[in-house]
């Protein structure tokens, strides 16, 4: 089965594919941003996975939590699967720190968006994949 990402998720930048999910950046460089997007067709929500999946869906959630708490150090984590605007699954989980423009309201408060200068873009993108690639390893 084909997988097809949600048009409203395919502008985020593609960081690697975990045994379930494909893990994108938000390319705002006022938070550290990622998305988790299971590879099952027509799923809207966590109990349209199968408990398999559920169970996998939650052991790569805990991964990319620690990933983005030890590496960016933020001051809150933010994780939601909202999925007013977007149907298709995704899971958020965004670093926050008292200073960022948003703080203490939800990011989606705040409008005005920096994207990451290429270079760092690459850079965050290249580190995450190899973050994630050493977590899985360890499993």
């Amino acid at each position: 089965m084909t997988f097809t990402l949600h048009p409203n998720l395919q502008s985020k930048v593609f960081v690697c594919s975990l045994p379930l999910c494909e893990i994108l950046l938000e390319n705002n460089f006022y938070y550290p941003w990622i998305f988790l997007i299971p590879r099952v067709e027509n799923v809207s929500k966590i109990l349209d996975l199968s408990k398999n999946e559920q169970a996998q869906l939650f052991l790569e959630l805990e991964i990319a939590q620690k990933i983005i708490w030890d590496t960016f150090k933020p001051d809150q984590l933010n994780v939601a699967a909202i999925g007013n605007k977007t149907p298709q699954l995704h899971i958020h989980v965004i670093g926050r720190y008292v200073n960022d423009p948003a703080w203490p309201s939800t990011v989606w408060d705040y409008d005005s968006k920096i994207c990451y200068p290429i270079e760092v873009l690459q850079e965050r993108t290249s580190f995450l994949k190899i973050k994630f690639e050493e977590s899985m390893a360890c499993l």
